[in-house]
């Protein structure tokens, strides 16, 4: 009872914050008139009035990824008192990291779709999170332009000073070979590096990496992260597909249909570009409750794909999550397609009493 009480203190008191910062934020020019009643609110009205909100106009992916804290901590606790410290921490450690995926997945696509997230109310407050972080970093990158424009007046100092003492050491027979190599590592190395990472290596760094931990690594990676791991390296696959058609439409809707004054058509293409949104962000949030719980979906023909390339679930592991129905049925290799287009594999991938009935009976011939 203790422990229930103060997740209730700890709950109230993040609500409280959250509601006071988004008041606070809605208008700085009405400081003067900002009702300071409003911060002694009680439990009950702090979360109706969250709840409103969220209604209305959303919520931010701030809060969002707070409220997989708070459930990762919840979940930390419960599972503290069920086993013990140590491997409660290692179980919701890999459902945190696994949630952290998907919850990349989300910023990039709240990224791209930034300039159509104007088109739902729901995403109205996402929409002014993004404008209010994308201010900041001009700010931020405003500033370094004029740091590194007020050092180019100065004495500048070049990267990889540490070689100087080296090349010193160096004869004097022998320098008419040896500084145009130091000169270079001085002045141009780091830009290089730098060119070639973003060139070259930056968009090949995720898949490096899901190549180094998911498979070099498989030994020591759970087996949640890399199922989690691969649905979203083939979620990225073809994702991009998906974004540049909602990026020509939008083309479409400013090159086409408005300068043509084809509103209707304008007006009904807005509603299905917020709608895409809507539920492209919202099926990335619903895979990120999954994954803080360490449980998995299933998907037609991605999930099967997926657990092609990285096997079945370890069923005796504590560490390996949730349930997978859709395995047991599955004969791998030889799947009807039938089979394939179906979605409900009951609460939480446990299977329907008909399945589990079913797969007694064979164990039992």
């Amino acid at each position: 009872m203790i422990n229930f009480i103060n997740m209730l203190s700890l709950l109230k008191l993040l609500l409280t914050i959250t509601v006071s910062d988004t008041l606070a934020s809605n208008s700085f020019t009405d400081f003067y008139d900002f009702d300071t009643s409003q911060y002694d609110l009680s439990t009950s009205e702090i979360i109706i009035t969250k709840i409103k909100e969220i209604v209305s106009s959303g919520f931010t992916i701030e809060e969002f990824q707070k409220a997989m804290l708070i459930l990762c901590l919840i979940r930390f606790i419960i599972y503290a008192f069920k086993y013990n410290i140590l491997t409660s921490f290692k179980i919701c450690a890999i459902g945190l990291i696994s949630c952290t995926l998907w919850g990349i997945a989300l910023n990039d696509c709240v990224g791209v779709y930034f300039p159509i997230l104007k088109y739902n109310p729901l995403l109205n407050r996402i929409l002014e999170e993004e404008v209010a972080f994308r201010q900041v970093a001009e700010r931020e990158a405003f500033l370094k332009a004029n740091a590194f424009m007020i050092s180019q007046l100065g004495d500048q100092h070049y990267p990889f000073e540490w070689i100087t003492p080296l090349f010193a050491r160096i004869p004097e027979n022998l320098t008419h070979l040896t500084d145009p190599i130091y000169r270079y590592i001085r002045m141009d190395l780091s830009e290089t590096v730098k060119t070639f990472y973003k060139s070259n290596l930056r968009q090949m760094l995720p898949f490096i990496i899901y190549i180094l931990v998911v498979r070099v690594g498989k030994k020591y990676c759970p087996y949640h992260i890399r199922w989690h791991f691969t649905f979203v390296t083939l979620y990225n696959t073809f994702i991009t597909y998906i974004f540049s058609c909602t990026m020509r439409a939008r083309e479409l809707l400013f090159q086409t249909l408005i300068p043509q004054h084809r509103f209707e058509e304008a007006e009904t293409l807005q509603i299905y570009l917020g709608a895409i949104a809507f539920v492209h962000m919202t099926f990335i949030m619903l895979a990120m409750l999954h994954a803080i719980f360490s449980q998995y979906f299933y998907l037609p023909f991605l999930t099967y794909s997926v657990e092609l390339h990285i096997g079945k679930r370890p069923k005796t592991s504590i560490y390996s999550g949730g349930y997978t129905a859709w395995q047991d049925d599955f004969v791998f290799y030889n799947i009807k397609l039938r089979d394939s287009l179906r979605l409900w594999w009951g609460f939480l991938g446990k299977g329907t009493k008909r399945s589990r009935g079913n797969n007694g009976k064979r164990k039992n011939n």
